[in-house]
């Protein structure tokens, strides 16, 4: 499955590197994109800085989804 799934500003992600989120590590899937207003930004690597308005594209399993969606929300 893929999902896009908005960062929202009360992230505790905003402003902290891509590698800092764990995920795979964390939820099994894989961050394939993150689209940035109109540029798509593929492949990042845990270098990328996540800013406000960022719409991140994950591929993962239905359930990794959800974690992954909770996750960026700052919602364990």
């Amino acid at each position: 499955a893929m999902d896009w799934l908005p960062l929202p500003d009360t992230s505790p992600f905003v402003g902290e590197l891509l590698g800092s989120t764990m995920m795979r590590t964390r939820t099994g899937t894989s961050i394939v994109a993150v689209m940035r207003g109109q540029q798509a930004v593929p492949a990042p690597g845990p270098e990328l800085t996540f800013e406000r308005g960022d719409v991140v594209v994950v591929v993962g399993t239905a359930p990794g989804i959800r974690q992954a969606a909770a996750l960026l929300r700052g919602t364990p």
